[in-house]
């Protein structure tokens, strides 16, 4: 039908009156549910849409390792997927990376990834990897997470692997539990998708070893904790709330160069002071306890003199963890401080002089105190190695769903069930 004759059949069908009813509501279509997910370690932005139909589901301006975290609606039926390289101008918005049809049953869940490489001399090819979920319901009081490798190679990972293919299995472990015994998952290469395991709820990290061994740790994340509901907000999936079902994506490193995002979290320096210098990071036992800095405060209990600082080391700032953030250490002169480590607990801690069994954050003993705050947190290793540490240690810091470091590979999550 040509557009003139189209515009003209709608204008006899108004004069005739056959307009809807106020009353009447549309039907809504058959629907499937589905995430998406960019994993093209050597392009720029991308746009994810259905072409075949007029049609809500999509995901765009979406960077490398860009995800939808919980599922949208996507019409049931076969749909034609496209994926377009995203930018102002329509010469580069046109440039189609990949064009897929796939059948959608109605009610059924499914996970849409883009993987490999743009560049036509790079394997494997830019590919659709399209999973089908099929949640589980966890017991009471439990989630279940499971891991899907979309990494086909694992150059870049610290400490460097001898073979960048080895197939990874996983160690879903409590934050104040090391990696060993028998993995949660294991043996999974690439285009992989490991069975769900069900798990008590806490805080977790996530931890990837070559299979069959439990060292060394090449990627460490923390697992969303998520969010119980409130009066005023739904749950968010996470280990902490009862019921989530989770799903790992292990991500390649953006390639060197390319227009993928190149960024790294910054390093954090520890507290070089030297008269700090036994407190940067040292050891009792299996716990090790870092400081970034101290400050030490004149606390003045008259309201019309202020407080006043007398001195710092080191940063002179709060460390910037929370319990359960990965840390990445490096630096120090005794290698197993360095690598992959997760924050068990947060340590600041206040002296006063004189001390008071009264002495808190606010209030000291006397009229005039000075008051010295250490920002540290602590982790914990295996073996022995001196305290303190030696060299010059420094650490980057990785919260949940945080900012991603890619020029390693990695792990991001989406939420495929929610709680």
């Amino acid at each position: 039908m040509t557009p003139v004759r189209f515009f003209g059949v709608c204008g006899v069908v108004l004069a005739l009156g056959c307009s809807k009813e106020k009353s009447f509501v549309e039907p809504s279509p058959p629907l499937a549910a589905i995430t998406w997910a960019n994993v093209v370690p050597d392009t720029g932005q991308v746009d994810m849409r259905v072409v075949d139909i007029v049609s809500n589901a999509g995901f765009f301006d979406v960077n490398f390792r860009g995800t939808l975290t919980y599922p949208q609606g996507i019409e049931a039926g076969q749909r034609r997927i496209k994926v377009f390289m995203s930018s102002t101008d329509p010469a580069i918005s046109q440039t189609v990376l990949l064009d897929t049809t796939y059948t959608f049953a109605e009610s059924q869940r499914y996970g849409f990834y883009v993987t490999g490489f743009a560049r036509t001399s790079q394997t494997p090819a830019r590919q659709a990897v399209i999973t089908t979920l099929n949640p589980p319901t966890p017991p009471t009081g439990q989630f279940a997470i499971r891991v899907v490798n979309l990494s086909p190679s694992f150059a870049g990972a610290v400490p460097a692997l001898v073979d960048t293919t080895v197939h990874a299995d996983a160690f879903v472990r409590k934050i104040n539990t090391l990696p060993a015994g028998a993995p949660d998952i294991v043996n999974v290469g690439y285009g992989d998708m490991s069975a769900y395991v069900t798990l008590d709820t806490g805080r977790y990290r996530l931890a990837l070893t070559p299979t069959g061994a439990a060292t060394p740790v090449f990627v460490q994340v923390p697992v969303p904790p998520g969010a119980l509901a409130t009066s005023s907000t739904g749950a968010i999936g996470g280990s902490l709330v009862p019921g989530s079902v989770l799903t790992a994506i292990i991500i390649p490193r953006s390639v060197p160069a390319s227009a993928a995002p190149q960024t790294r979290p910054s390093s954090k320096a520890t507290d070089t002071t030297l008269a700090e210098a036994s407190r940067r990071v040292s050891r009792s036992n299996d716990t090790v306890t870092v400081q970034s800095g101290s400050v030490t405060i004149l606390t003045n209990r008259s309201q019309s003199k202020p407080d006043s600082t007398l001195r710092q080391s080191g940063t002179g700032a709060t460390t910037g963890v929370n319990a359960g953030d990965v840390v990445f250490a490096s630096g120090a002169t005794q290698p197993e401080y360095n690598g992959w480590q997760v924050v068990i607990v947060v340590a600041d801690s206040l002296s006063c002089n004189p001390t008071n069994a009264l002495d808190t954050k606010t209030k000291c003993a006397a009229t005039n105190d000075t008051a010295t705050t250490r920002f540290r947190f602590r982790y914990r290793i295996a073996g022995t190695p001196a305290s303190p540490a030696t060299g010059t240690p420094v650490y980057r810091i990785f919260p949940p769903l945080g900012t991603a470091d890619f020029v390693l590979p990695f792990v991001t999550f989406v939420v495929d069930k929610r709680p």
